[in-house]
């Protein structure tokens, strides 16, 4: 017996958020539009227990204190996440720092939104000396 079709849309989709060089978390408009991101919600950040380079989000429907509210300047929506990122000792200033993110259906129920594994990966931001 067949079961349900795959949707292609579902794993061909690529999830990404950036922290600028001023330490904001952007989203891309991909990102934005899949997560539902409006002013409305906030999102938690956790860290994982086992690798730095791996973070956990929860998109959250309402305003949380305890989570990074949702902030939009134009088409750009953001997270001021600076302060965190200077305790986590990530380098966002002399490098690119990049997240994959992808659905954790586990840290759902747990962290109380649609939870998000976000994976780093980190380039060399360029300069005139180094192209």
């Amino acid at each position: 017996m067949i079961g349900q079709i795959f949707n292609a849309k579902e794993f061909t989709t690529k999830l990404k958020a950036t922290i600028q060089s001023t330490g904001k978390l952007g989203f891309t408009a991909e990102t934005i539009s899949q997560l539902q991101l409006t002013t409305d919600c906030s999102i938690l950040i956790a860290p994982d227990s086992e690798s730095k380079h791996i973070l956990y989000m929860a998109v959250l429907r309402t305003q949380d204190d305890t989570a990074f509210p949702v902030l939009k300047s134009g088409n750009y929506v953001y997270l001021n996440t600076r302060q965190l990122f200077d305790k986590l000792g990530v380098n966002y200033s002399n490098a690119t720092v990049m997240f994959a993110l992808s659905h954790f259906e586990e840290g759902d129920s747990q962290l109380g939104g649609d939870c998000y594994k976000m994976t780093m990966r980190t380039n060399n931001r360029k300069t005139p000396d180094n192209g």
